[in-house]
């Protein structure tokens, strides 16, 4: 008998622990504050690249628009051309910057054709000397700054490359990170799902008996009758002969013939249920659950058989 009692209760004990927060449980949360945390600073780090990124481009338009202003004051070059704003931002500094060359190209053409005319002139005409000079001190000026400002845009360049780099990494692992939470999600649902399984039976004691559900065990044996005998649930139920429910949602199960009586032969307790009509540890009516967490702490499997 001492070796029936630990039987019966070693699945109750198991049944107790699972109903508590357990070892995966706990690794499965420290796991997805460790991955939510991540997903943050991660998110933070990407927008901060942007903000760099953005001030890299707003620095080269700011270069390209002074060079444009002051070419602007030049007449008879070549006419700005709106950049195409379906481009991205990096697309449209490199077309800008084709075209400012362009206009600076223009330029000095003009200079060495005023050039070549005014030697021509045998240095006669005032005017043409005049427009030399200012085309002269105009392209100074602009060879000055441009040497000066493409050091600049080539460490923007550069700047701009390193921060897409970063960027996609950042992409990347932040893509891994949602796939890596949404895999710890997932398992976090099926633990607790089959936390939350629960497996009933309703049958008459001969169908169960024959079932392995249940087995008849002490008493004296005279034949005719065996006094003292009890009913108890098999020591390792077949969870196949079971119906198994989800108890976070199923209060009530059904009894299948509301005009017989019906008696629980498992660890669970009629205390933790309500019925229509109850008698000691007999019923009628469905069996509804009042307290799903101390109705099924004793076991996960629930055995009534009908009188």
């Amino acid at each position: 008998m001492p070796i029936l009692r630990f039987a019966l209760l070693a699945p109750a004990a198991l049944v107790l622990a699972a109903c508590g927060p357990n070892a995966e449980h706990k690794q499965s949360d420290s796991t997805a504050a460790v991955v939510s945390t991540q997903r943050l600073q991660l998110s933070t780090q990407l927008a901060a690249q942007k903000d760099s990124l953005t001030r890299v481009v707003l620095e080269a338009d700011e270069f390209i628009t002074h060079i444009d202003s002051s070419m602007s004051k030049v007449k008879g070059l070549p006419k700005e051309k709106k950049s195409n704003q379906q481009l991205d931002p990096l697309a449209r500094q490199i077309g800008n910057r084709k075209l400012l060359m362009a206009r600076v190209d223009a330029l000095v053409q003009r200079a060495r054709a005023t050039s070549a005319q005014l030697a021509k002139s045998n240095g006669a005409n005032t005017e043409l000397r005049a427009q030399l000079a200012s085309d002269s001190a105009m392209i100074t000026d602009l060879s000055t700054t441009i040497k000066r400002q493409t050091a600049a845009i080539n460490a923007l360049s550069l700047s701009v490359d390193s921060l897409k780099g970063s960027t996609m990494q950042l992409a990347s692992t932040l893509a891994s990170t949602k796939t890596e939470l949404s895999s710890t999600q997932s398992n976090l649902q099926a633990v607790e799902t089959e936390r939350n399984t629960m497996y009933y039976v309703v049958g008459k004691e001969d169908d169960l008996v024959k079932k392995g559900v249940v087995v008849r065990e002490g008493g004296t044996n005279l034949g005719f009758a065996h006094p003292g005998r009890t009913l108890q649930i098999a020591r390792m139920p077949d969870p196949a002969a079971f119906t198994p429910i989800d108890a976070r949602t199923v209060q009530t199960i059904t009894m299948p013939d509301s005009t017989h009586r019906y008696r629980i032969v498992s660890r669970q307790s009629l205390d933790n249920a309500t019925v229509v009509e109850r008698e000691k540890d007999s019923f009628k009516g469905d069996l509804t659950i009042a307290d799903a967490g101390r109705f099924w702490a004793p076991s996960r499997y629930l055995v009534i058989v009908q009188h």
